[in-house]
């Protein structure tokens, strides 16, 4: 099901309670995953005069659109969060798979895939959350030390991609309700659940946000990037980031870096990259007019490299036939442009940097002033969130190693270790970052060498149950849609049940057996069908397509009709479970208070007992059969999902 369904926030929180007081994980993330500060190093940072307690987040893409994606990200350490960019265009046709990080990064996504008042739902759920979880987990744990500045955190907003969107009525109230959400506050606080009672009374911060980073991919117009950028600084009174794009390097240099440094000959850049995106040139000039504007209306001007590099597709795996680049080469390409823009602007203009970052580069990053330095082609790789807490504990390491007590110790340190003489924070700033960008271009973890082989495939193809259960897939997932369950393992022989005009009776059926405990499910309400858990499982076939897809809801099963699946219902008398095999439907109806239990289908009826699985009656159309093969599938679904040791979307609400 490519349509995400946000999902109410009093079973996020009841999900987040239960799972972690019985399992000690938040949306299948574990505690030792959890990123705790340390009261040794700051790594306090401002961006756009606003205080974060580290610069790492994650960036504006499928790890920030859902409420479990932005919460995830923060318990992994992210402070400042760059929230999922919106645009007009709020009903968008994506091709599906969309994301493929095989070997360096490709994707087909654009921005948010959920309506406008989704979105804003979605961000002002995320930051109570995050507020609650900062009470729960921290502030408020036994013998905490934590102090509040620890977990400052940034929301910043992300708009695109034209004057006539931006300035729309829907647009502008969007933007209205990230400086004051008062209202939607007030409508959560009273879904807050009875477990987390007590902080109801919470003073949730109104404005989520009063930054703008601004996407000018797909060809805005220079001139249309500054009106934007004056009306968002102005008319609605936001800082304003203006997120660049690789093409300004120009076709020579950039294509000599790709192809002739980095050795990615496999690459080519749409020609139309260059004629449609801004230049370097004026870029420069449109930001220093804009600095003015900035000035006089107490905002800040800052830019972000940057942007995916718009390619030919030349893979099988996704459709599209333009893809964008992110990862390993993109990192050198968006360096290179940070050099050129220090050497126009100096050390102390601020920049926001996101290409192909990852714990082993992430210190350097911040080495060079970057606010923030968020990924996303890494937390899409095997991990997930839990490769965030690395990138955070190897900067500690390394201010640690230099005695640095700040982010700006850092970095004058850093500079004075590799032979910068004139010791100040602008000159280390300049120093360190030409540096880098050399041992950049040169290191091969960035070359094509490095990162063209395919993840390790063992030639065998899922099924609805049982695989190798090496659970890749869950966290992977930005949106935490594939999970575990538990049960039994079972080999029974079945009979199909035939009815006919004298009444009803067995036929040959066959056996049913599941060989393993551990089992993978699928939450459609929150899977895209990016198709990146495909792309990592060692198995051929997909998580998202071959297992187990369970809906949230019985009007989100119906709508779907030609997607295999399942929904649960249920209440303190009966369960039910509904249950589609390509074009078969069925239902399994469990009374809680006796032991029979009836298995239907469209034309036919079977009374069973639950315990033994003795068929106790039948009725239905004559000449019908029912195979009972699909009732012990189901019944063992049914068991798997009541199964509240593993706590997921299923069964939290």
């Amino acid at each position: 099901m490519a349509e995400l369904v946000p999902i109410p926030f009093n079973t996020l929180l009841r999900r987040m309670y239960y799972e972690y007081t019985k399992a000690q994980t938040i949306f299948d993330l574990p505690l030792r995953k959890f990123y705790s500060p340390t009261a040794d190093e700051n790594l306090a940072v401002t961006s756009c005069g606003n205080p974060a307690a580290n610069p790492v987040g994650p960036a504006a893409g499928p790890h920030t659109q859902l409420t479990q994606n932005i919460a995830l990200a923060w318990l992994a350490g992210s402070r400042i969060i760059e929230l999922k960019t919106v645009q007009i265009k709020d009903q968008l046709d994506i091709t599906r798979p969309c994301i493929d990080m095989a070997t360096i990064g490709y994707n087909t996504e654009w921005s948010q895939e959920l309506r406008l008042d989704e979105s804003a739902r979605e961000y002002v759920k995320a930051v109570m959350m995050v507020d609650i979880l900062k009470h729960w987990l921290f502030l408020e744990a036994p013998d905490s030390k934590y102090r509040s500045s620890q977990f400052n955190t940034i929301f910043d907003v992300s708009v695109g991609y034209d004057l006539a969107g931006i300035q729309s009525p829907q647009i502008r109230s969007w933007l209205n309700g990230m400086k004051d959400a008062s209202v939607l506050i007030e409508e959560f606080r009273n879904e807050i659940p009875d477990e987390f009672k007590q902080y109801r009374d919470l003073p949730f911060r109104k404005k989520i946000s009063d930054s703008i980073t601004l996407s000018t991919f797909h060809g805005t117009p220079a001139d249309e990037i500054e009106r934007i950028c004056e009306f968002l600084l102005g008319d609605m009174g936001f800082h304003v980031v203006i997120k660049m794009n690789p093409p300004m390097l120009g076709q020579a240099r950039l294509e000599h870096l790709l192809h002739e440094k980095l050795g990615y000959t496999n690459v080519s850049v749409n020609p139309k990259a260059y004629e449609l995106n801004i230049q370097f040139k004026d870029a420069v000039a449109v930001v220093k007019r804009l600095q003015n504007i900035g000035k006089k209306n107490g905002k800040t001007v800052g830019v972000k490299f940057g942007n995916t590099l718009e390619v030919l597709n030349q893979g099988k795996f996704l459709k599209d036939k333009v893809q964008y680049l992110s990862g390993q080469p993109l990192h050198v390409l968006h360096l290179s442009l940070v050099n050129d823009w220090r050497k126009e602007f100096g050390a102390d203009f601020p920049i926001s940097f996101s290409a192909g970052v990852d714990a082993n580069n992430f210190a350097d990053c911040v080495s060079i002033g970057l606010v923030p330095v968020t990924a996303c082609t890494d937390l899409l790789r095997p991990g997930g969130y839990g490769r965030l807490p690395n990138y955070l504990t190897n900067l500690e390491k390394a201010m640690k190693s230099l005695g640095a007590k700040s982010v700006d110790e850092f970095i004058v340190l850093t500079a004075k270790q590799s032979g910068c003489t004139e010791i100040t924070r602008p000159s280390s700033v300049l120093h360190n970052t030409g540096l880098l960008l050399e041992k950049s271009i040169s290191n091969p973890r960035y070359h094509f060498s490095a990162n063209h082989k395919l993840p390790k495939k063992i030639g065998s193809s899922l099924h609805l149950f049982d695989c190798i259960s090496c659970d890749k897939c869950i966290p992977v997932c930005p949106n935490d849609a594939n999970f575990y369950f538990e049960i039994e393992p079972i080999e029974v022989d079945y009979n199909h049940i035939e009815i006919s005009a004298q009444g009803w009776k067995k036929i040959a059926g066959g056996s049913f057996a599941i060989k393993e405990k551990h089992q993978i499910g699928n939450y459609a309400d929150a899977c895209n069908e990016c198709g990146n858990c495909d792309v990592f499982c060692p198995e051929d076939g997909g998580p998202y397509i071959e297992k187990p897809r369970f809906f949230g809801s019985l009007e989100a099963y119906k709508k779907w009709p030609t997607y295999s699946g399942f929904v649960l219902q249920s209440d303190k008398t009966k369960v039910i479970l509904f249950g589609r095999f390509k074009d078969q439907e069925f239902e399994l109806h469990r009374d809680r208070n006796s032991r029979q239990t009836i298995f239907r289908n469209h034309s036919a009826l079977v009374s069973l007992d639950y315990e033994t699985n003795d068929v106790l009656d039948a009725s239905g159309s004559v000449n019908s059969v029912i195979d009972l093969r699909y009732y012990f599938v189901m019944k063992t679904l049914l068991i798997g999902m009541l199964n509240t040791d593993r706590v997921h979307f299923v069964n939290a609400g």
